[in-house]
């Protein structure tokens, strides 16, 4: 049988063919012609199954219903996939040969032998030619080989369960076993070239933080750049005599242009250019006029820059025509010295002032005044200075008087209560009045901060005191100055720190809004600056907060009967350089705009200002603590170390400290500009932050992030720190 050859059906069909009958070849196999002699029927060329075998191609052969491992290895090497990845692996089968035949044995039913038979061979392959076959590995290769040599052979059972073992063992794809990566440690460089570091790793912040993986999750980024040399550096020099000096008190910055105004304690203004290249440079005056003869406390422009609004000591409030420089408008009804002027936003003919004798007063320069004054009182003896006299507006002046008045803000009482009278500290300066002053300023408790809500809704005013650390809110569109009573009422009073209810109160110096008038910020005496939500400043239905209440603005309504509730700060700044002994040292904030963030500026009798981002982001980075409620068996608590006796004030022991809301202390001082207090400050239009101080110069800060470096790292030699200052980050900080 093995050296019989079977005949080819192509040759039967050609015999076929070359008969030369005119029949149609027949698709099925031919019958033989039946003929009368004795010849034996021989077997038939062709038949159903070898026709189906012959024209059938090979890969859809499968054994048992399933593909060989072999096949399947060739057919995964081979399928159209591979050429577009090149690190396809095989993938792993859930069934091969040899478990297929197990699965037979175990269920009892006997496995049919399949007799292999011959075939044609098929066209043979060009295993370089294909590209995923350039790609596999030399045992697959065998394994094809082998695949397309063996084919011919006769298979027992045995042999095939050898076959089908050696093939799944060389396919069989084992992973190599890969040890986990080493853990990535936080680089303690906090200088340029460790930050760009942290940042391809993504170290700079907690993932739960969710921020953007760029050098500028640490707050002191936003404050590192700052720095002032002696360009930069202003002596305040008496305007009548050029060899005495002159304390600065107050700056204001101007709302369109770089210029800024410093008033002095002689009654004296000076403008100045804090333009980098502005023409003259910082420390000389743009301009010089005196209108007090008494100390000027307070400055605010208006909208337009046109009218310069003054609070002096004299108790008087002036309107400086800035094209002219000369007073056109005069504001007196207080009975003490004044502490603030604002004017309303939006509306420059609408202003308020606060003073010592704890009243608000309204003033609208559209109403007819008188051109004579009430009275006139000479405080000085020297007389106004020349340049005064030879100095004539084309404007006569106007005696305004006040439209509304807020009598007792603050007052409880005729006479301190109390926990005011215990709120006088022997060590620092205060703002309470003393034995000189006559005895209606004995009871009065001092206005020393006030603002405006945003545009939209400007009718409604905050103020604070110096007794406590409450926030007020009155809307002024009430008529405070005909009621019976004597203490007005407002809408509502935020409440205080629970430590200062449990140990002291302390007053509030300074108050500004930041740039989306969502938070209030207010400097308070016990070296905090608190945070509070101004939609938070009534609890409950408070259609006064609403920019467009119902029914439109009203002119005039009843004052409120009870005084409504409104929450407490929601958080602190504090720095262990920063420290507010008196009620001079204010607060200021930059808005966000072209590129610059916002930042929190306060002054502080340390002798450098503090400066801190205010982007919320921040806030859980930064968490110096939030100290426990106090329980029944302790009523005092152990302070933290961020809240150390350092950053209070001296007054302020440790064992009373118990806040109850977050204090952050990512703030930096600005180092060396200034030897003396520094007491007020305000952001320059360009972005600048301006110092005063009572070592009589005003500071120009600037940003610049090699200047700032040089100053830190260049040291002392050749002079190049001389009347220099910069941001004080500690060591390490611009290490490479």
């Amino acid at each position: 049988m093995e050296n019989e050859t079977l005949p080819s059906p192509l040759a039967s069909v050609s015999t076929f063919a070359d008969t030369g009958e005119d029949e149609d070849v027949p698709s099925s196999p031919i019958r033989p012609i039946k003929s009368h002699g004795d010849k034996p029927k021989a077997r038939p060329t062709v038949t159903p199954r070898t026709f189906t075998r012959f024209f059938t191609p090979r890969s859809s052969f499968t054994r048992g219903g399933k593909n060989g491992a072999s096949r399947q290895a060739l057919k995964d090497i081979t399928a159209s996939a591979a050429n577009r990845n090149p690190d396809v692996r095989p993938r792993p089968h859930e069934k091969d040969s040899i478990s297929i035949f197990e699965d037979a044995e175990n269920s009892g039913v006997p496995a049919r032998k399949k007799r292999k038979t011959q075939q044609p061979l098929s066209p043979v392959v060009t295993l370089a030619g294909s590209s995923p076959l350039k790609r596999v590995s030399g045992s697959a290769l065998e394994i094809m080989q082998e695949d397309y040599t063996d084919d011919d052979s006769e298979l027992s059972d045995g042999n095939l369960e050898e076959e089908e073992e050696t093939l799944q063992a060389k396919v069989e794809y084992r992973p190599t076993e890969l040890q986990p990566p080493r853990p990535i440690v936080r680089s303690k460089q906090r200088g340029a070239v460790g930050g760009l570091l942290s940042r391809e790793l993504g170290l700079d912040a907690p993932i739960r933080h969710r921020f953007p993986l760029c050098h500028g999750h640490d707050p002191q980024y936003e404050t590192a750049n700052f720095y002032t040399i002696p360009k930069d550096r202003h002596a305040c020099d008496n305007l009548n005599d050029a060899s005495l000096h002159a304390i600065p008190f107050c700056v204001a910055s101007c709302n369109n242009a770089s210029l800024v105004a410093v008033g002095d304690e002689e009654g004296g203004i000076r403008l100045l250019e804090t333009a980098k290249a502005g023409n003259p440079l910082f420390y000389k005056p743009y301009l010089t006029f005196r209108p007090h003869v008494n100390a000027i406390l307070d400055l605010a422009f208006s909208s337009d820059d046109l009218l310069l609004a003054t609070a002096s000591g004299d108790q008087t409030s002036q309107i400086i025509d800035m094209p002219t420089q000369c007073a056109i408008h005069t504001m007196a009804g207080h009975t003490s010295s004044l502490k603030q002027v604002m004017f309303q936003p939006g509306n420059s003919s609408v202003l308020a002032t606060s003073s010592r004798d704890g009243s608000v007063r309204l003033w609208d320069l559209r109403c007819k005044g008188s051109d004579t004054p009430v009275h006139k009182l000479r405080v000085s003896l020297d007389g106004p200075p020349a340049s005064d006299t030879s100095r004539r507006s084309s404007r006569k002046m106007t005696y305004n008087r006040s439209i509304d008045a807020i009598v007792g803000a603050h007052s409880s009482g005729g006479s301190l209560t109390p926990s005011l009278s215990k709120a006088i500290d022997s060590n620092a300066t205060n703002d309470l009045p003393s034995k000189s002053e006559p005895c209606s300023r004995r009871g009065d408790v001092s206005v020393t901060a006030m603002s405006f809500l945003s545009p939209g809704r400007e009718h409604l005013l905050l103020t604070a005191s110096e007794a406590n650390a409450t926030v007020k809110l009155w809307d002024l569109r009430t008529t405070y100055s005909h009621r019976r009573s004597t203490h007005s009422i407002p809408l509502s009073s935020t409440r205080q720190p629970q430590h200062h209810t449990t140990y002291r109160p302390y007053g509030i110096t300074s108050m500004a809004l930041s740039g989306d008038s969502a938070r209030l910020y207010t400097l308070c005496r016990d070296s905090t600056v608190y945070t509070y939500s101004t939609a938070h400043l009534i609890l409950g239905h408070a259609p006064e907060l609403s920019s467009t209440p119902p029914g439109g603005i009203r002119k005039s309504r009843f004052s409120p009967t009870t005084e409504k509730e409104g929450l407490g700060p929601i958080y602190g700044f504090r720095h262990p350089q920063f420290h507010a002994t008196d009620f001079y040292v204010k607060l200021a904030v930059r808005h966000a705009k072209d590129d610059r963030s916002e930042l929190l500026a306060v002054g502080s009798s340390d002798m450098t200002p503090v400066v801190f981002p205010t982007d919320e982001r921040y806030m859980q980075q930064s968490l110096s603590h939030i100290a426990p409620k106090p329980t029944a068996t302790s009523s005092t608590l152990t302070p933290p170390p961020s809240a150390s006796r350092l950053s209070l004030p001296r007054a302020f022991s440790s064992r009373h400290i118990n806040d109850t809301v977050p204090i952050y202390n990512h703030g930096i001082s600005l180092a060396r500009g200034h030897r003396s207090v520094v007491t007020a400050l305000n952001w320059a239009h360009g972005g600048e932050l301006v110092t005063v101080s009572d070592d009589f110069t005003a500071r120009c800060w600037r940003e610049d992030t090699d200047t700032a470096r040089g100053l830190r790292m260049g040291g002392e030699g050749e002079g190049r720190r001389w009347r220099c200052g910069w941001a004080d980050l500690g060591e390490g900080w611009d290490d490479e």
